[in-house]
């Protein structure tokens, strides 16, 4: 696990140290004010409506909620940048549970309350470095180990020390030190966290990402134990003619984790094929969180989960006989509005369980302006795990 001597000075010490002659010629004093007085404002608004229906004792779930986020960065000043946004979550129909376990209601996780959603100051004074304190948003590669969980209207951010660094044009290093986990239920959760993560862009066909996740928690949880996961990404695409080109995923990882019962180890394997002709894609992908004996299965407590294994979020915490997820997508645009549609099958990984099917597909369309809406259903069959559950949303969102 991570070692305890690893702080945040590593982070600063780097920052510092390589911008004391960037410093040594700073901008007049003068133009501290017009730096804080020029920045930018920024607003996003999204009123969203969600249905859920459950095939148990539960009542079904209607939540109109509107997300209000509004913050403001200033312009760089010597190279330093500072930044703050506030977000509040209001719920205009409140009959569902907010937080699980669900009470009367089924669960939609989205909680009212409001809070400081992002804060820091940031350094961009040498070219290709990025260097960030205080809280922030943090996606790296498709959110499957780190995100910032955007669908949910309560996003999640984190504490810490961030930077990121271009050396070469295709090479890209991010690097961060977390201390506390920001959740979509209002929530902060404890953690000494570092993150790694390399990607080198050979070429169209080929980019290469390695990463290295360590998470040391306060408080140890099913859903949030103890783990260091390392692993190494490929993606790419390949033409095969003026309107026909191939694109692939693979991806494996391991992980080693500390839980209440003990130390387990288990793998991660991604591999997806995607054809893509005159603007319309088929894919096809296998994903697999493993398990250790049916004890302990691998887990991504960061991760925007929603995005992955269902729409329905029936796996945000990973059944320890593992979960093996078959899926097929299509999607496409029809003028203006874009759509897509999923498959998914899932199963144990330790043993031949067959947990359930789901089916999903959104719309969405930007309306006037800065407005956009979107309309997005799905449906979870029940085999072993869980029960029958329909989900239906609507939004309309504006930000600028």
């Amino acid at each position: 696990m991570i070692v305890n001597t690893l702080r945040p000075i590593l982070f600063s010490a780097l920052v510092l140290g390589s911008s004391a002659s960037a410093w040594a010629e700073a901008a007049p004093l003068s133009a501290l004010e017009g730096a804080l007085t020029g920045g930018t404002v920024n607003v996003n608004l999204r009123l969203r409506y969600e249905l859920v229906e459950q095939d148990n004792a539960l009542e079904d779930a209607d939540a109109l909620t509107l997300r209000t986020a509004l913050g403001y960065t200033t312009q760089a000043w010597n190279g330093v940048s500072a930044f703050v946004e506030m977000e509040n979550i209001d719920a205009l129909v409140d009959d569902y549970s907010g937080v699980p376990p669900p009470t009367q209601f089924s669960v939609v996780a989205d909680p009212e309350g409001t809070e400081v959603n992002q804060w820091g100051v940031r350094y961009t004074g040498i070219k290709g470095l990025v260097a960030t304190l205080g809280r922030s948003k943090l996606i790296l590669d498709n959110a499957r180990w780190v995100g910032n969980v955007g669908w949910r209207q309560n996003e999640q951010t984190y504490d810490g020390y961030f930077l990121k660094a271009t050396p070469l044009a295709n090479v890209t290093l991010n690097g961060a030190y977390i201390t506390n986990v920001n959740n979509i239920f209002f929530a902060n959760v404890d953690l000494e966290g570092v993150l790694l993560n390399a990607q080198w862009v050979a070429s169209p066909a080929l980019a290469l990402t390695a990463y290295g996740y360590l998470l040391d928690y306060n408080v140890i949880t099913p859903a949030t134990p103890d783990a260091d996961t390392v692993g190494l990404r490929a993606t790419g695409g390949l033409p095969l003619g003026e309107t026909v080109k191939l694109s692939y995923v693979a991806e494996f990882a391991r992980q080693e984790a500390t839980t209440a019962g003990g130390d387990f180890e288990a793998d991660y394997l991604l591999g997806e094929l995607a054809l893509g002709i005159k603007g319309v894609s088929l894919a096809v992908g296998y994903e697999v969180l493993g398990s250790d004996g049916g004890s302990y299965a691998v887990m991504t407590p960061l991760a925007t989960l929603h995005a992955h294994n269902g729409w329905n979020d029936l796996f945000l915490v990973t059944p320890t006989a593992g979960l093996n997820d078959l899926y097929v997508r299509l999607s496409g645009n029809l003028g203006k509005t874009a759509w897509m549609a999923k498959f998914h099958e899932f199963s144990a990984d330790e043993g031949n369980a067959d947990y359930g099917t789901e089916f999903n597909i959104q719309l969405t369309r930007p309306l006037v302006g800065k407005l956009s809406g979107g309309l997005k259903y799905g449906a979870y069959s029940a085999d072993t795990l869980a029960v029958d559950t329909d989900k239906f949303w609507t939004w309309l969102g504006y930000a600028f």
